[in-house]
């Protein structure tokens, strides 16, 4: 049953989008789909992790390049909270990480890349302030939701910490798609 519940909000994101036009849509219900590929890995079965952080890293991917396809803007001022919030979950997380360590730092990179590249379209689209709010904050509720699927998986699992992250990662999806250009 919750491998047939959990794709459905996910799925209602990507029907949202259907009818929009573009590029940047269509980098957006990429990432959507490969989220969905990557929820259902994680649902149904333990051995699929990999498989499942494969998904969500290509997820992220797809993400990072609709971001810059909205700016080149650097803003490498605002690549340091994000570095420092990659690199202290990281920390967090190195104990209990073993074989792991190398695909979880590929995949903060990655998680990171793609909150800068959110960030960075702050000011940089006048005609959509709110698009890139949505952008910054659904990357940013996505990387916390992810530390704690990882502190989930690693560290310490709890019913309190699945609902959050639940929470946070719906959340995320819904304004990662708001954040697609309305055309």
């Amino acid at each position: 049953l919750r491998v047939a519940v959990k794709p459905i909000p996910v799925l209602c994101l990507i029907a949202w989008l259907m009818p929009l036009a573009g590029r940047d849509v269509r980098l957006i219900a990429l990432g959507l789909a490969l989220s969905l590929v990557g929820d259902v890995c994680l649902e149904l079965s333990p051995s699929l992790f990999v498989p499942g952080l494969v998904a969500f890293l290509l997820a992220h991917v797809a993400y990072v390049v609709a971001y810059v396809g909205r700016t080149r803007a650097l803003h490498l001022a605002r690549l340091v909270p994000v570095a420092l919030y990659g690199l202290l979950a990281f920390r967090w997380l190195e104990p209990s990480l073993g074989a792991m360590k190398g695909p979880v730092v590929a995949y903060v990179v990655v998680i990171c890349a793609m909150m800068w590249r959110a960030w960075a379209q702050i000011g940089e689209r006048p005609h959509a302030p709110r698009l890139a709010w949505a952008a910054a904050l659904g990357a940013t509720s996505f990387a916390i939701s992810d530390t704690m699927v990882a502190y989930n998986r690693f560290v310490g699992s709890s019913l309190a910490l699945k609902l959050a992250l639940m929470v946070l990662y719906w959340g995320a999806q819904w304004a990662i798609a708001a954040s697609a250009e309305r055309r």
